[in-house]
């Protein structure tokens, strides 16, 4: 399989959606048909990474198999989001996704790229540790940490299950 990663265009913001929604199916297995339900990424809101960080696609064999966006947060480049449609993962689509982002943000300047995430969903904070991600203790947090927690708690995600993750890139 032949895997493309490259800088999403105008036509393809509008079909990031169906793509969470496909990788989102797998959340179901662990008990979490909100998030498998839940709102997917508005083009809108796709595009601003586009224009003030990086949105990426990733094809397989010429398919839109998956996405990342990534911008600045804070002090730190900040991974919002890695989707692989179900039907690619497993092929690596998602490593190569997050290792893109750390070379943008390495050119970037930026000394680190911090996430949120699952702490005990296996493709969430077991994954990000095999590639150099670590989980953030809460008194590492920052004020925006802080502002994201309770974002993520009004959009109704179990944050007792959830963690902050970041990276050294220098």
């Amino acid at each position: 399989m032949k895997i493309v990663i490259r800088s999403a265009e105008p036509d393809e913001f509008t079909k990031l959606g169906e793509i969470e929604r496909s990788a989102g199916e797998l959340f179901r297995a662990h008990g979490m048909d909100d998030v498998a339900e839940g709102a997917t990424v508005a083009p809108e809101f796709a595009i601003s990474f586009a224009r003030s960080g990086i949105a990426l696609v990733a094809e397989a064999d010429g398919t839109l198999a998956g996405f990342s966006l990534a911008a600045s947060y804070d002090r730190d480049a900040h991974l919002y989001e890695v989707s692989v449609s179900r039907d690619f993962q497993g092929a690596g689509i998602g490593r190569k996704l997050v290792e893109t982002v750390n070379g943008w943000a390495k050119e970037k300047g930026f000394k680190a790229i911090t996430l949120s995430t699952f702490s005990d969903v296996p493709w969430n904070a077991p994954f990000y540790e095999t590639l150099g991600f670590r989980k953030l203790g809460h008194f590492e947090w920052t004020p925006a940490f802080h502002v994201l927690r309770a974002h993520e708690e009004a959009a109704g995600l179990d944050v007792d299950r959830r963690c902050f993750m970041k990276k050294d890139l220098r």
